[in-house]
């Protein structure tokens, strides 16, 4: 059986199908952008996710499929498909700035993902900045939880940021609520992540 191979979306450049194994080097080599996703045959994931998969779950055909990523198993079991998160992380919290937008540790990696691109996206993108993507956790520089406008119990901004190659920052952005917030300062603190209040 041969390995599985999969077309990579950086921007909105596609580039492949490139083998797993070698994707996977390269996020770990940091030589592929934390903001390239991958098509699993029904959607664009973050190819970072990769990072959170074992080696040896990568090497078979078929191994990543559209049941892996969003299966009936564990927490998300039984809620419906809209109100779950893109991918089936342990841990996720809904952006209170973009409805369909997830912000998830998915394994090791935080990743934020899910919504249709706004405008300011979109030319984000186009000036080749990404809006979602994934950073591995042992990649984080620091994540700053900020109150938005000063007012305490509202939305709390969060820009996490990783280096991505040599000297690129690699920052994602977005706002949860004031008690999500602080569930995922404990996880990142718990991971000895830099957390920063702003």
């Amino acid at each position: 059986m041969s390995e599985p191979e999969y077309p990579v979306r950086v921007g909105d450049e596609t580039f492949g199908p490139v083998p797993v194994s070698r994707l996977r080097a390269d996020l770990e080599r940091g030589e592929l952008s934390h903001a390239a996703h991958l098509w699993d045959g029904s959607r664009w994931v973050p190819a970072a996710v990769l990072l959170a998969l074992p080696p040896d779950a990568l090497l078979s055909e078929g191994s990543v499929s559209e049941d892996d990523w969003s299966s009936e198993r564990g927490h998300w079991a039984g809620v419906p498909e809209d109100e779950r998160p893109p991918l089936p992380a342990s841990r996720a919290w809904p952006t209170v700035d973009h409805p369909g937008r997830w912000l998830m540790l998915y394994g090791d990696v935080l990743v934020l993902d899910g919504g249709t691109a706004t405008a300011w996206e979109l030319l984000d993108q186009f000036a080749g900045r990404a809006t979602t993507g994934g950073i591995p956790v042992d990649g984080l520089v620091n994540v700053t939880l900020a109150p938005v406008g000063g007012a305490e119990g509202g939305p709390v901004a969060i820009e996490a940021c990783g280096i991505e190659g040599m000297y690129e920052v690699f920052t994602l952005r977005c706002r949860l609520s004031a008690a999500d917030a602080t569930e995922l300062r404990r996880e990142l603190e718990r991971d000895e992540v830099r957390v920063v209040a702003g």
